[in-house]
């Protein structure tokens, strides 16, 4: 899969050329911040539309009827979420514990005129944002970010509850990684295929008993 133009990244992930656009300035900016911060691994560079762009952008199809607050937890240089916003996706909040690459995001959101909310702490530390969706790519195992979310949920005082769905990005070994939060959790899941990596997996969990 070769990717370096608008027909191309078309061909996998319809976006509009305004879209495009808004990418090409933040590939822009990230070549220029990584030579001295590391934004993400030098060696997806070369494949940067297909690692980073189409990776996160493929994500968009599964939050369409997502009208409240999105999180991105470890949002790092601002991938899946900021992606998603530049998409058109309101009520984007990127987290993220680094102080650089939230310094990044933010210019990136200036330059680009997407509308995003961008924490600078741990996700432990986030007051409850009463999420709809909570997104994350590459951050942790399954079951360590369902104790991010088990715990961020626990914030809420309120007596009727909601159950956010969650969206993740998961490479070769999320059948281990499902089976060991089955373990533990009962939750109803969707195992869409990647259009980025044969081997990996977009995990839509809808209903997860979270207690």
């Amino acid at each position: 899969m070769i990717i370096n133009t608008y027909e191309e990244f078309c061909s996998y992930q319809h976006v509009s050329r305004e879209t495009f656009k808004k990418f090409e300035i933040f590939i822009e900016v990230l070549l220029k911040w990584q030579k001295s911060v590391n934004l993400i691994s030098n060696s997806t560079i070369n494949t940067i539309w297909k690692r980073h762009f189409l990776d996160s952008a493929q994500l968009y199809t599964y939050s369409q009827d997502i009208k409240g607050n999105i999180l991105d937890i470890g949002s790092g240089a601002g991938f899946p979420g900021m992606i998603l916003a530049m998409m058109g996706k309101n009520n984007v909040n990127l987290i993220e514990s680094d102080q650089k690459k939230c310094i990044f995001m933010r210019e990136v959101a200036r330059l680009t005129n997407t509308k995003v909310k961008i924490y600078n702490c741990r996700i432990e530390d986030l007051d409850y944002m009463k999420p709809e969706l909570i997104i994350s790519r590459a951050l942790a195992p399954l079951s360590k970010l369902i104790e991010y979310v088990d715990n961020h949920m626990n914030k809420n005082i309120e007596e009727n509850k909601v159950t956010p769905k969650l969206l993740f990005l998961k490479g070769k070994n999320y059948n281990n990684e499902i089976y060991d939060l089955l373990k533990i959790k009962k939750l109803e899941i969707d195992i869409f295929p990647s259009i980025t990596d044969d081997f990996g997996k977009v995990l839509y969990i809808k209903n997860i008993n979270l207690c």
